[in-house]
């Protein structure tokens, strides 16, 4: 059966609300349209466990497949899922928020410390990417910067490294 999010759910999930802790607030940011085995491959045998939770706490709750699959909900989250009739698998997902978190750290490592503004616009920038596009876009701001301050050797590493960590489509736009 396909997992939803509910209404508490959603609130919980809201900038300032945190009242699950981490790991609970992670099984609810990948829930929605995939089915428990799936979150259980990704985050691991205790997945069950904490999804059990959220769901006798009135955060999630269990759908057939097919009503799920007319949810306005399960596709809005990538711009690829609007394409396909189903949501993005883990791996793209986690491709992603890996991607992301990586890009995250380059920014802190090269620039927190001497250009803090050069920082504080690309952790924005950061923050706000929450699909492939808007990713693309602050990689490509990072890497200019990185060009700038730290020369082309360094840039083109960064490039050759998001190739590996963007799905291909991506990695083949951040070439250009």
């Amino acid at each position: 059966m396909l997992l939803q999010k509910t209404a508490k759910a959603l609130e919980e999930l809201q900038p300032g609300r945190r009242s699950l802790p981490l790991r609970e607030r992670s099984v609810l940011l990948m829930a929605d349209g995939r089915t428990e085995e799936q979150l259980q491959q990704v985050l691991g045998t205790q997945a069950g466990e904490l999804i059990e939770q959220l769901i006798a706490s009135g955060h999630l709750q269990r759908l057939a497949g097919q009503a799920a699959a007319s949810s306005p909900q399960a596709p809005s989250m990538a711009p690829a899922a609007a394409k396909e009739s189903s949501p993005p698998g883990p791996a793209a997902t986690l491709n992603l928020a890996g991607t992301r978190m990586y890009l995250f750290d380059m920014c802190e490592r090269m620039f927190a410390n001497r250009h803090e503004d050069k920082a504080q616009v690309l952790r924005h920038l950061l923050r706000e990417a929450r699909d492939l596009e808007a990713l693309q876009a602050a990689a490509l701001q990072l890497l200019q910067t990185v060009q700038e301050h730290a020369g082309d050797e360094r840039a083109d590493a960064l490039r050759e490294r998001l190739r590996h960590l963007l799905p291909q489509e991506a990695a083949t736009a951040q070439g250009a």
